[in-house]
């Protein structure tokens, strides 16, 4: 489709049309329409931990004072060519069942999933009365770049992350955590390197921490993941409930952590860390706390 030409030296148009080739941009705007929504617009498109990403730019948002409320959302369905892409290196599992952290684990799972969160300041939900879910009370970001595909095998840009949203949550040492939400894809190279990073951003207290991956269960939502972990992660603080890693059958020695295996285990979290990995070596994790 043809479009009017701009005058001489104007600035592109904000109307739709003009961001009909860059599709993300283009559903953001769409729903933002359809919700009525007002205010700035971003669209992450960083792989896996794009949603994730989007919450974290919402918190910060908020906490230096430059809107109240946030809209963060994510989706992924499954589609022939991302399968294929997936399919052609050879991630899936072989045998169709994700067993994240257990030493026959083969590969990932593809899911459908949509999650959104809308954040809030304390002080804006005070005024209109609103009853907060949860508190985000630390995040951080970081990128190792150690591959294009592959993690950094001692997981060390998802350590960096962890430990930032750690000291801006008052807990360096992440005594305060009852459960962390891992990435775990039920990959080979994904789910030691996460183990190791756990460690290193933890030290000795990671071997007393639940840690399961619910991509167990949802397969793995790519774009969606963080969003989509980030609301199960928060109905394990309010449920009181931690989501087990499904299809675990034998240890691994280099995953050696607490992974709640098979069964959903009673308990009484008020902190939990949710984490993911991206290709190309980009991490992020968020702190969340129970009212």
């Amino acid at each position: 489709m043809s479009q009017p030409r701009a005058p001489e030296g104007a600035l592109p148009s904000p109307e739709l049309n003009n961001v009909a080739d860059a599709v993300p941009a283009l559903l953001a705007s769409l729903l933002a329409g359809r919700l009525r929504l007002v205010g700035p617009q971003l669209t992450f498109t960083n792989a896996c931990v794009a949603s994730a990403a989007a919450l974290i730019h919402g918190c910060r948002l908020i906490s230096s004072g430059r809107v109240d409320v946030a809209v963060c959302a994510g989706g992924y369905l499954v589609e022939e060519e991302t399968f294929a892409k997936f399919n052609s290196g050879r991630a899936l599992s072989g045998d169709g069942t994700v067993r994240p952290f257990s030493a026959d684990r083969s590969g990932l799972l593809l899911g459908d999933g949509v999650a959104a969160v809308v954040l809030e300041s304390a002080e804006h939900a005070r005024r209109r009365g609103a009853r907060s879910l949860a508190s985000v009370v630390g995040w951080g970001a970081a990128t190792d770049a150690h591959h294009i595909a592959q993690p950094h095998p001692e997981g060390v840009g998802l350590a960096r992350a962890a430990r930032q949203a750690l000291r801006l949550a008052g807990d360096p040492d992440g005594a305060s955590l009852d459960y962390i939400n891992a990435h775990g894809t039920g990959t080979k190279y994904n789910d030691g390197a996460e183990t190791r990073g756990l460690h290193a951003a933890l030290g000795k207290r990671a071997e007393s921490i639940p840690v399961s991956s619910t991509k167990s269960t949802t397969g793995h939502l790519l774009e969606a993941a963080g969003v989509v972990e980030f609301v199960i992660t928060m109905l394990t603080l309010l449920d009181g409930v931690l989501p087990p890693t499904a299809g675990y059958r034998t240890p691994d020695p280099e995953c050696d952590l607490d992974y709640v295996p098979n069964t959903p285990r009673p308990a009484d979290p008020r902190r939990a860390l949710t984490i993911n990995a991206a290709f190309g070596g980009a991490n992020t994790a968020l702190v969340l706390e129970r009212p």
